[in-house]
């Protein structure tokens, strides 16, 4: 075993949300099906980093918290390359322990295509199990975890921890579940920081989340969410760099998690200002720009991205009326380029004239800023935003806002520039 300047007595890594057999529907029929073929195959490969950072950082335990699979009808083309992940790593020698969570719920009907390893634990549905793992230092680690036996699990697994007999200091707790109500993500298992903390736990190893996370409980304790294996669409919490958390364990507890990349396919979120862009042909350039700069922080990852246009601009309204604007952008950087993969386009510029300048006319243009400026408040709520919509357009506005905070200042941001535009145009 190599020895660490940290005086670290081993090495785990934790993953979670593989989602393994995720079909990428976000990518819709807005690229090739050549191109989606090729994006779907790579982010599938995400699994064989995950195994190649476990062995590289000679990890003797890998842990999973949840959502291995995205369906509980498990894909029989992911299961199988799931089980040869496991086989390299289990005849190096690695622990492998995992947890089922609301994706992929362990069920009685289910018939597994191929037989995990026998060195690989599943954790049951039914009670907290634990697992006493020797490390090549000599020391000894606690790994207790429980997993979903239905997709709809509404109750506190946590708490099931609480009356265990764990030393704090050595203890690992698996769990897929919704630390502090994330209303961006189902209410699964859900459990308050506090459960975790008064735990015989020294670090919580969930799955869930699929924004990164990690949290100091106190000294040598953690809970920390690694986020997913590779994200799948533009969505805000799938963007940026994916991968997992390689955790110290240390005499006294553990260490500080660090991040590691696994992904294989890059989706962002792709802001192009072009405020000083005079035309359409202009703005493209910028977008063509800023894309080169997204593909060099990906290292040379496929980059999946939903461009917005912002600023304010004489291309402004070029941009706003051009029908087929997402077809011209994707011609001008490369419409069968697997390296640049634009999804979606949004338009949210404005005019050249400044808002400083509609404010002082004091006309009805500057009154409806004003409006729009009044709903921007930190008072606004979704009563004053849905108003009078019946209650079904209700319930799908909520779940669009809840899982999109910033869908509310996009909305608003996409008001404003409709009523300035058409009384500029108007006047």
């Amino acid at each position: 075993m190599t020895q660490h300047e940290d005086g670290r007595i081993g090495t785990m890594v934790h993953a979670a949300d593989l989602h393994l057999g995720a079909p990428l529907q976000s990518l819709g029929n807005q690229v090739s099906e050549d191109v989606a073929e090729q994006i779907r195959d790579r982010a599938a490969r995400a699994l064989d980093d995950l195994i190649d950072l476990v062995l590289a950082e000679e990890a003797e335990i890998l842990v999973l918290a949840g959502d291995i699979y995205d369906e509980a009808e498990y894909d029989v083309g992911a299961q199988l390359r799931f089980v040869k992940g496991l086989r390299r790593l289990t005849s190096a020698g690695v622990r492998v322990f995992l947890a089922h969570g609301n994706h992929d719920p362990l069920v009685s009907t289910f018939q597994p295509a191929a037989s995990l390893p026998d060195a690989v634990v599943v954790f049951n549905a039914d009670e907290v199990q634990s697992h006493t793992v020797e490390l090549s230092s000599g020391h000894e680690v606690t790994v207790a975890g429980i997993s979903f036996g239905k997709k709809s699990e509404t109750d506190n697994l946590a708490l099931r921890f609480h009356d265990q007999p764990f030393d704090l200091r050595r203890t690992v707790g698996v769990l897929h579940a919704n630390v502090g109500s994330n209303a961006q993500h189902g209410p699964y298992a859900p459990c308050t920081v506090d459960d975790l903390d008064q735990s015989p736990v020294g670090y919580w190893a969930l799955g869930h989340i699929h924004k990164r996370q990690a949290h100091e409980l106190g000294p040598g304790r953690w809970w920390a969410y690694p986020g997913n294996l590779q994200g799948r669409s533009t969505k805000a919490t799938e963007c940026g760099p994916k991968g997992a958390l390689v955790v110290p364990i240390m005499p006294d507890g553990f260490g500080e998690p660090e991040f590691k990349m696994c992904d294989r396919v890059r989706f962002e979120r792709v802001d192009v200002d072009v405020t000083e862009r005079a035309d359409l042909d202009g703005a493209f350039d910028a977008a063509v720009e800023v894309l080169e700069a997204y593909k060099f922080e990906a290292a040379d990852r496929p980059v999946v991205a939903r461009i917005e246009f912002v600023g304010s601009t004489p291309a402004h309204h070029q941009l706003a009326n051009q029908e087929d604007l997402l077809d011209l952008l994707r011609e001008r950087v490369g419409v069968d380029q697997i390296s640049n993969v634009i999804a979606k386009v949004v338009v949210s510029t404005r005019p050249a004239v400044s808002r400083e300048q509609i404010l002082e006319r004091q006309n009805l243009q500057s009154a409806l800023l004003q409006r729009v400026d009044g709903l921007r408040g930190e008072d606004c709520g979704l009563d004053e935003l849905l108003g009078d919509f019946d209650s079904a357009a209700r319930k799908r506005l909520e779940k669009l806002l809840l899982e999109d905070p910033g869908l509310i200042e996009s909305i608003l941001d996409r008001a404003e520039q409709l009523l300035v535009d058409g009384l500029e145009e108007a006047s």
